[in-house]
């Protein structure tokens, strides 16, 4: 029989001790840690959450000595409502930046560069071919060969703001951008059905103007898609041989 001394004994029983100590320590730092990055993934699960959308429909590079900032004119649905524009292009014209732009009232003879009914608009009246025309932070297309983008074009019962940049902004757009930009931004999410029938004239009775406009939108494939359908139509009958008997005295 082999009879083992006590301070040997005693000491392989501390080194036992030690060992497992260290191996809860282990465990609980592993836990702890774990226990840790839960935490920090539940938190940014939540600020995920908690930012549905963010949309951004204009940027701008920030480089020393372009700190000053950019005057940006926000025009919204309430206020285009409240004004009840026969068109939109009309309403936004009235902004005090803007002058000279063209309308189909001033354009009945361009009929052989087919600018004739162009509704345009002219920032600072620099020229309607240095006023950036975006929609939804994108180059509209054309209206014509000389750069022009025609108002009418733009769904306007979808027209849920429009952003105008009164200060130039060639040096982050480009040199159509000389005047301005004007960005109209698209409500694409509508679900439903709406539309408006207007009509008016002026006080003598003279040049009466309609207006018919609809839109549809549905979600299809349990939300997956979404299509939207909008239309209008719209009229301006001129004035012809207008003699006022004021003009005779």
């Amino acid at each position: 029989m082999t009879v083992i001394p006590a301070a040997q004994s005693d000491r392989s029983f501390f080194k036992r001790s030690q060992i497992k100590n260290r191996a809860l320590g282990s465990v609980c730092a592993g836990v702890l840690a774990l226990s840790a990055q839960a935490a920090a993934a539940q938190d940014i699960a939540q600020a995920d959450a908690a930012t549905e959308q963010v949309t951004v429909t204009g940027t701008r590079v920030v480089r020393d000595g372009y700190n000053a900032p950019t005057p940006v004119t926000v025009i919204g649905t309430e206020q285009i409502q409240a004004e009840a524009p026969a068109n939109l292009a009309d309403y936004v014209d009235h902004l005090p930046s803007m002058m000279g732009g063209e309308k189909p009232d001033t354009s009945p003879g361009s009929l052989s560069n087919g600018l004739a009914g162009v509704n345009a608009l002219n920032l600072r009246a620099l020229g309607v071919a240095r006023t950036l025309i975006l929609l939804d932070g994108h180059r509209s297309a054309p209206s014509a060969a000389t750069g022009e983008v025609d108002i009418n074009t733009i769904p306007q019962q979808l027209v849920k703001r429009v952003d105008v940049v009164t200060g130039g902004a060639s040096a982050d757009y480009g040199s159509d951008a000389v005047g301005g930009v004007v960005n109209f931004i698209l409500d694409k999410e509508y679900t439903g059905v709406k539309g408006a029938v207007e009509y008016g004239e002026t006080t003598q009775g003279f040049q009466p103007s309609y207006k018919v406009d609809a839109t549809y939108g549905v979600d299809f494939d349990g939300g997956r898609g979404h299509a939207l359908l909008s239309g209008e139509f719209v009229g301006t009958q001129g004035i012809y041989d207008y003699d006022p008997s004021w003009n005779k005295s």
